[in-house]
């Protein structure tokens, strides 16, 4: 299997995003100034995860993304818009020798670098989870979601840990499907619910060492992963018309809760599942229902 390192030079002013939301503010406030963030799952400039970049170079941190071949070229688009990012390598988080591949690479480039920062945005399942009753779902596709959608944290983490940085902040993405049934969603409800299993039980495997795990469990956002749900557009007006806020939330707010947790600020938080949902969970019956 052949591997690209693609190092990204420092051509571009450095205040490309500096500004964009933190008001100028930098990494005072977050203290993430120099922070090393290794992100996962950028498939397009909609993606939360480059949000998350976004907010995260803002605040001084520098990025090393793994990414998968398939959004090879997308990515690779968005390599001159963040001056923070350091370098780019691919990654398959489906099994365990390929994702030990990106910490070779990196390590190979960087030898003894540590990272402050672990993003895992990674979320997929095969077509056919989505094309049929779950009920009906074959046992392959299901297999799939789940070592991608959830399994891979775990992984990810094992090989993450001889190069963690002390008092490290793991974050990762979930949704409310985790608990409760939306339409359509079928078996990544099931790998959420999995992921958030996994993220409690890595955080106290981890905690003692100072290392802390959570996740984050954002509203409906149009993303590229979520076009492949149908009905997709429904979801979004319901929760415009009842979350408290009256509104979607959209990958910046997402990304401002990362950096957060991501800060020595959240310092006493770990295995948490923290919603950023315009107040969406809070809701049992509806206001519309008098509609």
């Amino acid at each position: 299997m052949m591997h690209m390192v693609h190092r990204v030079g420092k051509g571009l002013e450095a205040g490309v995003a500096g500004e964009s939301m933190l008001g100028g503010t930098g990494g005072f406030m977050l203290e993430l100034e120099g922070k090393t963030a290794l992100v996962f799952g950028v498939a397009s400039e909609e993606s939360i995860a480059w949000a998350i970049c976004e907010q995260l170079a803002a605040a001084g941190c520098k990025l090393i993304l793994g990414f998968q071949k398939r959004f090879m070229s997308r990515v690779f688009q968005l390599k001159e818009k963040l001056d923070a990012i350091e370098a780019f390598y691919p990654i398959d988080v489906s099994t365990n020798e390929l994702t030990a591949e990106f910490f070779t690479e990196w390590q190979a480039e960087s030898h003894g670098a540590k990272a402050d920062i672990v993003i895992h945005a990674i979320g997929f399942a095969p077509q056919e989870c989505f094309d049929r009753p779950i009920l009906f779902v074959e046992n392959e596709p299901i297999n799939a979601a789940m070592t991608v959608s959830a399994h891979s944290l775990q992984r990810l983490m094992r090989h993450a840990l001889p190069h963690l940085a002390p008092n490290s902040s793991t974050i990762t993405l979930t949704y409310a499907a985790s608990t409760r049934w939306v339409p359509n969603y079928g078996v990544m409800s099931i790998a959420k619910a999995a992921l958030e299993a996994w993220t409690r039980e890595l955080a106290n495997h981890v905690g003692p060492d100072g290392h802390r795990i959570n996740a984050i469990s954002p509203g409906p956002i149009p993303t590229l992963a979520a076009s492949g749900i149908p009905g997709f557009d429904d979801i979004l007006d319901h929760v415009e018309r009842n979350a408290p806020l009256r509104r979607n939330v959209n990958q910046k707010d997402v990304a401002g809760c990362a950096a957060w947790l991501a800060s020595p600020l959240s310092s006493g938080v770990t295995g948490q599942i923290i919603h950023v949902d315009a107040g969406y969970s809070s809701i049992m019956v509806p206001d519309s229902i008098s509609d």
